[in-house]
């Protein structure tokens, strides 16, 4: 397969048809999975018996052996090519994976202080308010991140009694400090609740971080950061920080090469095979 978008498509469409090539060339299998939203079939989605497949092969056996005691919990589209918790679990599995013997390679792709001393996925930082990070990266503080493939925005909440009732409650006591002032209404939260609940969870008596991850080519999610750009405050403008899948996966190319097993090297190979295709 060429591993090109069509120049022209809005990305998610690009990616929808690269990924379906994927499916017939790299992966082999021609039946297409159904979207359980509508119920009808797609060319990028796998059939549910094949969601393993979803997985990079280099470690597909090993991670599915990690699963059952990792706490995880399969997003319902975790079939679809698409989905943005498997290129989570694909991108950062291999630093967990065989003893995490490659896991200090994390410091040097994404910045951390001090020694990294754990990776997990699916984090919550507050019991009582049960942000789920997709993947955290435990060193000297916290960093934690929100990954995004082809997701055309960061998620609205309702404008319901129910969030009302918890904006109140949880969120608008510990707002100040965080973001600038005229954004910390409830209309604004909700609209970017999910950015906005994200940064909430950095608490002022730590040095956590959060970290978008998301690909430059999808420029729907780029203009959304823009206004998460424009709403920190400028103490938490310092701990949030964008970045954009190909440059991490260049990082993490130059971190392992001619360093780590021919494995790891060839699961990043097929990374970028399926996720970051170029444009033609």
């Amino acid at each position: 397969m060429g591993g090109q978008l069509t120049k022209g498509l809005p990305y998610k469409k690009a990616m929808w048809r690269h990924l379906a090539e994927y499916k017939l060339s790299a992966l082999g299998v021609r039946s297409n999975g159904i979207w359980k939203k509508n119920r009808k079939e797609y060319a990028h989605i796998l059939p549910f018996e094949h969601q393993t497949l979803n997985i990079l092969k280099p470690y597909r056996e090993e991670f599915w052996d990690f699963f059952p005691t990792a706490k995880i919990t399969l997003h319902s589209d975790f079939h679809h090519l698409s989905s943005s918790q498997a290129m989570c679990f694909n991108f950062f599995f291999p630093f967990l994976a065989e003893g995490k013997k490659h896991l200090q390679s994390l410091r040097e792709v994404f910045g951390t202080s001090g020694v990294v001393k754990d990776g997990r996925f699916e984090v919550i930082l507050n019991d009582a308010e049960a942000t789920n990070f997709d993947f955290c990266i435990f060193a000297d503080s916290k960093k934690l991140f929100e990954v995004k493939l082809t997701e055309e925005g960061f998620g609205a909440a309702a404008p319901n009694e129910s969030h009302f009732s918890k904006f109140r409650r949880v969120y608008s006591p510990a707002l100040t400090g965080k973001f600038k002032a005229q954004f910390c209404s409830r209309d604004v939260f909700l609209r970017h609740y999910q950015l906005m609940r994200n940064v909430w969870n950095l608490e002022p008596s730590t040095a956590d971080g959060l970290v978008c991850l998301i690909p430059k080519a999808n420029t729907c999610l780029t203009k959304e950061i823009a206004f998460l750009d424009a709403c920190l405050s400028d103490a938490y403008r310092l701990r949030v920080s964008v970045i954009f899948l190909e440059d991490a996966l260049n990082a993490v190319e130059r971190s392992i090469e001619g360093r780590t097993t021919a494995r790891m090297q060839e699961h990043f190979r097929q990374f970028r095979q399926k996720y970051v295709p170029t444009f033609d």
